[in-house]
Protein backbone atom coordinates (compact mmCIF):
# COMPACT_ATOMS: atom_id res chain seq x y z
CA UNK A 1 0.00 0.00 0.00
CA UNK A 2 1.32 3.39 -0.91
CA UNK A 3 2.44 5.40 2.09
CA UNK A 4 0.65 8.51 0.80
CA UNK A 5 -2.74 6.71 0.97
CA UNK A 6 -2.39 6.06 4.69
CA UNK A 7 -3.83 9.45 5.77
CA UNK A 8 -6.83 8.96 3.47
CA UNK A 9 -7.47 5.45 4.77
CA UNK A 10 -7.17 6.72 8.34
CA UNK A 11 -9.61 9.57 7.62
CA UNK A 12 -12.13 7.15 6.12
CA UNK A 13 -11.70 4.75 9.05
CA UNK A 14 -12.18 7.50 11.65
CA UNK A 15 -15.22 8.82 9.78
CA UNK A 16 -16.82 5.37 9.77
CA UNK A 17 -15.95 4.93 13.45
CA UNK A 18 -17.51 8.29 14.30
CA UNK A 19 -20.68 7.27 12.45
CA UNK A 20 -20.59 4.00 14.40
CA UNK A 21 -20.38 5.93 17.66
CA UNK A 22 -23.35 8.08 16.62
CA UNK A 23 -25.30 4.99 15.55
CA UNK A 24 -24.51 3.30 18.87
CA UNK A 25 -26.98 5.70 20.46
CA UNK A 26 -29.86 4.13 18.50
CA UNK A 27 -30.98 0.99 20.35
CA UNK A 28 -31.25 -1.50 17.46
CA UNK A 29 -28.22 -0.28 15.47
CA UNK A 30 -24.96 -2.10 16.26
CA UNK A 31 -22.62 0.89 16.30
CA UNK A 32 -19.86 -1.06 18.02
CA UNK A 33 -19.91 -3.62 15.19
CA UNK A 34 -19.49 -0.76 12.70
CA UNK A 35 -16.49 0.53 14.68
CA UNK A 36 -15.01 -2.97 14.84
CA UNK A 37 -15.50 -3.45 11.08
CA UNK A 38 -13.78 -0.11 10.39
CA UNK A 39 -10.80 -1.18 12.51
CA UNK A 40 -10.71 -4.55 10.74
CA UNK A 41 -10.77 -2.82 7.35
CA UNK A 42 -7.95 -0.52 8.44
CA UNK A 43 -5.84 -3.47 9.60
CA UNK A 44 -6.56 -5.50 6.48
CA UNK A 45 -5.79 -2.57 4.18
CA UNK A 46 -2.58 -1.31 5.79
CA UNK A 47 -1.33 -4.47 7.48
CA UNK A 48 -1.89 -5.76 10.96
CA UNK A 49 1.64 -5.92 12.28
CA UNK A 50 2.70 -2.39 11.40
CA UNK A 51 -0.53 -0.46 11.90
CA UNK A 52 -2.91 -2.11 14.34
CA UNK A 53 -1.54 -5.25 15.95
CA UNK A 54 -3.28 -8.46 16.87
CA UNK A 55 -3.44 -7.60 20.57
CA UNK A 56 -5.24 -4.35 19.80
CA UNK A 57 -7.60 -6.09 17.41
CA UNK A 58 -8.28 -8.75 20.05
CA UNK A 59 -9.12 -6.04 22.60
CA UNK A 60 -11.41 -4.32 20.08
CA UNK A 61 -13.12 -7.65 19.40
CA UNK A 62 -13.62 -8.30 23.12
CA UNK A 63 -15.11 -4.82 23.64
CA UNK A 64 -17.40 -5.32 20.65
CA UNK A 65 -18.65 -8.68 21.96
CA UNK A 66 -19.29 -7.20 25.42
CA UNK A 67 -21.18 -4.26 23.91
CA UNK A 68 -23.32 -6.44 21.65
CA UNK A 69 -24.09 -8.92 24.44
CA UNK A 70 -25.05 -6.14 26.85
CA UNK A 71 -27.19 -4.44 24.22
CA UNK A 72 -29.04 -7.63 23.30
CA UNK A 73 -29.44 -9.17 26.75
CA UNK A 74 -29.92 -6.22 29.12
CA UNK A 75 -33.48 -5.33 28.08
CA UNK A 76 -34.58 -8.96 28.31
CA UNK A 77 -32.89 -9.37 31.68
CA UNK A 78 -34.48 -6.14 32.93
CA UNK A 79 -37.90 -7.30 31.77
CA UNK A 80 -37.42 -10.61 33.57
CA UNK A 81 -36.32 -8.82 36.76
CA UNK A 82 -39.39 -6.58 36.38
CA UNK A 83 -41.59 -9.67 36.36
CA UNK A 84 -42.15 -10.21 32.65
CA UNK A 85 -42.65 -13.75 31.45
CA UNK A 86 -40.41 -15.22 28.77
CA UNK A 87 -43.48 -15.31 26.53
CA UNK A 88 -43.82 -11.52 26.84
CA UNK A 89 -40.13 -11.02 26.12
CA UNK A 90 -40.16 -13.31 23.09
CA UNK A 91 -43.40 -11.87 21.71
CA UNK A 92 -42.15 -8.33 22.27
CA UNK A 93 -38.93 -9.16 20.45
CA UNK A 94 -40.81 -10.72 17.53
CA UNK A 95 -43.26 -7.80 17.29
CA UNK A 96 -40.42 -5.28 17.52
CA UNK A 97 -38.45 -7.08 14.81
CA UNK A 98 -41.42 -7.32 12.46
CA UNK A 99 -42.38 -3.66 12.91
CA UNK A 100 -38.76 -2.57 12.45
CA UNK A 101 -38.47 -4.45 9.15
CA UNK A 102 -41.83 -3.28 7.81
CA UNK A 103 -41.27 0.36 8.81
CA UNK A 104 -37.76 0.31 7.34
CA UNK A 105 -39.10 -0.81 3.98
CA UNK A 106 -42.13 1.48 4.01
CA UNK A 107 -40.44 4.56 5.44
CA UNK A 108 -36.80 4.71 6.42
CA UNK A 109 -34.31 2.97 8.71
CA UNK A 110 -34.89 5.67 11.34
CA UNK A 111 -38.62 4.97 11.24
CA UNK A 112 -37.75 1.27 11.48
CA UNK A 113 -35.73 1.91 14.66
CA UNK A 114 -38.62 3.79 16.24
CA UNK A 115 -41.19 1.18 15.15
CA UNK A 116 -39.00 -1.61 16.51
CA UNK A 117 -38.79 0.05 19.92
CA UNK A 118 -42.54 0.72 19.96
CA UNK A 119 -43.20 -2.90 18.97
CA UNK A 120 -41.03 -4.29 21.75
CA UNK A 121 -42.60 -2.02 24.36
CA UNK A 122 -46.13 -2.78 23.15
CA UNK A 123 -45.38 -6.49 22.96
CA UNK A 124 -44.01 -6.77 26.51
CA UNK A 125 -46.76 -4.61 27.98
CA UNK A 126 -49.55 -6.19 25.94
CA UNK A 127 -48.63 -9.79 26.65
CA UNK A 128 -48.12 -9.12 30.35
CA UNK A 129 -51.45 -7.32 30.59
CA UNK A 130 -53.22 -10.06 28.64
CA UNK A 131 -51.58 -12.77 30.76
CA UNK A 132 -52.23 -11.24 34.19
CA UNK A 133 -55.04 -8.73 33.50
CA UNK A 134 -53.13 -6.55 35.94
CA UNK A 135 -52.14 -3.10 34.68
CA UNK A 136 -49.63 -2.59 37.51
CA UNK A 137 -47.94 -5.94 36.77
CA UNK A 138 -47.67 -5.12 33.07
CA UNK A 139 -46.35 -1.66 33.88
CA UNK A 140 -43.73 -3.12 36.26
CA UNK A 141 -42.54 -5.55 33.57
CA UNK A 142 -42.31 -2.67 31.11
CA UNK A 143 -40.33 -0.55 33.58
CA UNK A 144 -37.88 -3.43 34.00
CA UNK A 145 -37.53 -3.77 30.24
CA UNK A 146 -36.94 -0.02 29.79
CA UNK A 147 -34.40 0.09 32.64
CA UNK A 148 -32.52 -2.91 31.26
CA UNK A 149 -32.58 -1.52 27.73
CA UNK A 150 -31.21 1.79 28.99
CA UNK A 151 -28.36 0.03 30.79
CA UNK A 152 -27.64 -2.06 27.70
CA UNK A 153 -27.60 1.06 25.55
CA UNK A 154 -25.22 2.75 27.96
CA UNK A 155 -22.94 -0.30 27.82
CA UNK A 156 -23.04 -0.30 24.00
CA UNK A 157 -22.18 3.41 23.80
CA UNK A 158 -19.45 3.06 26.43
CA UNK A 159 -17.81 0.09 24.72
CA UNK A 160 -18.07 1.88 21.36
CA UNK A 161 -16.30 4.92 22.79
CA UNK A 162 -13.67 2.70 24.43
CA UNK A 163 -13.06 0.97 21.09
CA UNK A 164 -12.35 4.30 19.44
CA UNK A 165 -10.02 5.32 22.28
CA UNK A 166 -8.10 2.02 22.00
CA UNK A 167 -7.81 2.40 18.22
CA UNK A 168 -6.58 6.01 18.36
CA UNK A 169 -4.23 5.24 21.27
CA UNK A 170 -2.70 2.41 19.25
CA UNK A 171 -2.16 4.75 16.31
CA UNK A 172 -0.20 7.17 18.46
CA UNK A 173 1.77 4.34 20.10
CA UNK A 174 3.19 3.24 16.72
Amino acid sequence: MEQNLQPLILAITLTIMTLGLIFAILPPVPGNVIIWAAAAGYGLTLGWADHLGWLTFGLLTLLMVIGVAADVLAGHFGAKVGGASWVAIVMGTILGFILAIVASFIGSPILGCIAGMVGMVAGVFGVEWWRSRDYAQAQQALKGYCAGTTLGLMAKVTTSFMMMVVFVARLFAV
